[in-house]
């Protein structure tokens, strides 16, 4: 190989590894949370109604989280007779200011809330009560 490629495969290299840092810290900015859990009053996954009102509910989120440029909307997870919506983004504290009143609106049943995570799995975090009687 020519002393040139060389120094083009070592540059192409240098430049391929700080993208990847670059990436995991951008990643690392937008790992705060908002994870709202919605009781289900039916079951381990709802009735059909159940989720058709969550789909709904979760494009409302999308749409508003989308439209504040807050973070982004990651999706759902249904069992144990709960939806978990999970919704990243640089600040908890805004995203949560975009996506309670949604939330709120949507009258969930008692037992449903929200966590409020300042960073990744483990760090501090803030419960609210979501759920009408």
């Amino acid at each position: 190989m020519t002393s040139r490629r060389l120094i083009s495969l070592a540059v192409l290299t240098s430049l391929l590894v700080l993208g990847f840092l670059l990436a995991q810290t951008a990643f690392a900015a937008d790992e705060q949370a908002v994870i709202a859990t919605i009781k289900l009053r039916s079951g381990e996954m709802g009735t059909a109604e159940e989720r058709n009102r969550i789909s709904a509910l979760e494009n409302q989120l999308s749409a508003a989280i989308k439209n504040s440029s807050s973070g982004e909307f990651d999706g759902d997870e249904y069992g144990g007779g709960v939806c978990t919506i999970y919704m990243y983004g640089p600040s908890a504290d805004r995203l949560l200011s975009v996506t309670l009143p949604i939330l709120k609106g949507f009258h969930a049943p008692l037992g449903s809330f929200v966590i409020k995570r300042y960073g990744k799995p483990g760090a501090k975090q803030d419960r609210i009560p979501l759920g009408d009687p």
